[in-house]
């Protein structure tokens, strides 16, 4: 939430509105394609050490090695490009992916070690600090491509706390090999980059509709979107790994319901919250240049979204710890279609406004094919009553609080 109430509003400050879509467009094509160069070990792996925290000694340590360096070069040869070659696109996005790559994969594997404040310091750093340090070099220096090679080597440097962590402890250790884990991890790729495009291919339709102007307005909308689903995500992510190392899947069963709970509870604050601030205090938080009812409205439109992501990723756990990652992928895959068509037609009809309803749409849709799927392979699996009772009750709050915006 740093991210969303400080840095984005200085940097709408600092920058024009055409540098402002620049770097979003930047942003949101690397989030997309970094867990396609991470080739899906990011959550493959933190899955495994969750279940056996020696494996980070073994091959899979290894190949975490063999990634990062991989990624580390990439990423520094390509921030060199930026600075020599201005206003290039291509080597500002494969500067950012690689360094993004390098960010995701090492959160994933302190989360599987279960390293809580590793854990926290990285995301920490990856989704504030390292931004907030683009911003502050976007300032001094009044260039984007000097900010986006500091982003960069932002992200590569906090790798650094873990290389340690992935150290050769076991050398006799043959269960598995590198390439055999890499090839299991790949299966999960299509989950990854859908999961989370649904908001970030908003932002791209939005800016191929409405042009860089319009995607820097929708950008700030979608700040105070994603704070609420990323909230959901990122305690999701940490809970949802644990969760992995489940005996049995009664056991696996009162792990979820119990993160579904704390998680639609914690997140319904969040949405109400964000409600009280787009009414009260969104006109001082914007900078002057951007429509407070547009991005109002885009807003209230779209909180909903948070509980059905919340639903579906809790149903992608089980899935996962069942061992069949090709239904998430098909399910979240039915979800960005929804959410993309959905969006083309909303913002032709409507303006960029209406794009959150989209991204609504998107995650619900998401929510029902996980949740039919699921009831498929893993019938025992499904959620209890408090589970269910909680997930209806914060997505008819947070529709009635659209319906009274409305009135």
């Amino acid at each position: 939430m740093g991210t969303t109430l400080l840095v984005w509003p200085l940097l709408g400050r600092i920058l024009a509105p055409q540098s402002v879509g620049q770097l979003s467009a930047v942003l949101a094509v690397s989030s997309i394609l970094a867990p396609v160069v991470t080739l899906g070990t990011h959550l493959h792996i933190a899955n495994r050490l969750a279940r056996d925290p020696a494996r980070a000694g073994g091959p899979d340590g290894r190949l975490v090695r063999f990634l990062l360096g991989t990624l580390i070069v990439v990423a520094l040869v390509s921030t060199a490009g930026v600075l020599v070659q201005h206003d290039e696109p291509v080597l500002r996005t494969i500067a950012v992916v690689a360094a993004t790559g390098c960010s995701i994969i090492g959160i994933g594997v302190v989360r599987g070690l279960d390293r809580a404040l590793s854990y926290a310091v990285l995301t920490l750093w990856a989704q504030f600090v390292a931004l907030l340090l683009l911003t502050v070099v976007a300032w001094a220096s009044g260039s984007l491509d000097v900010a986006l090679a500091s982003y960069a080597l932002a992200l590569v440097a906090g790798t650094v706390l873990v290389l340690p962590l992935v150290r050769r402890r076991d050398p006799g250790r043959t269960d598995e090999g590198m390439t055999r884990i890499g090839v299991q991890s790949l299966s999960l790729v299509p989950h990854l980059v859908l999961a989370v495009a649904t908001l970030l291919l908003a932002r791209i339709i939005v800016g191929f509709v409405a042009g860089p102007v319009g995607l820097a307005g929708f950008q700030y909308a979608s700040l105070l979107i994603g704070g609420v689903t990323t909230i959901g995500a990122s305690l999701d992510a940490h809970w949802s790994t644990r969760a992995q190392a489940a005996v049995d899947e009664r056991d696996l069963r009162g792990r979820l319901d119990r993160n579904l709970v704390r998680i639609q509870l914690l997140l319904l604050v969040v949405a109400l919250g964000v409600v009280v601030f787009v009414f009260a205090l969104l006109p001082v938080w914007l900078p002057p240049s951007y429509d407070v009812t547009t991005v109002r409205a885009a807003v209230i439109v779209s909180l909903s979204a948070g509980a059905f992501q919340a639903l579906a990723d809790n149903r992608s756990a089980a899935l996962m710890w069942l061992g069949r990652p090709g239904f998430v992928s098909v399910a979240t895959a039915l979800g960005v279609v929804a959410a993309a068509v959905g969006c083309v037609a909303l913002v032709l009809a409507f303006g960029w406004v209406a794009a959150g309803a989209a991204i609504a749409l998107g995650t619900a849709t998401r929510a029902a094919a996980i949740t039919v799927f699921l009831r498929r392979v893993g019938p025992g699996l499904g959620l209890d009553r408090r589970a269910v009772t909680v997930t209806a009750a914060c997505v008819a709050a947070l529709l009635s609080a659209l319906l009274l915006t409305l009135i």
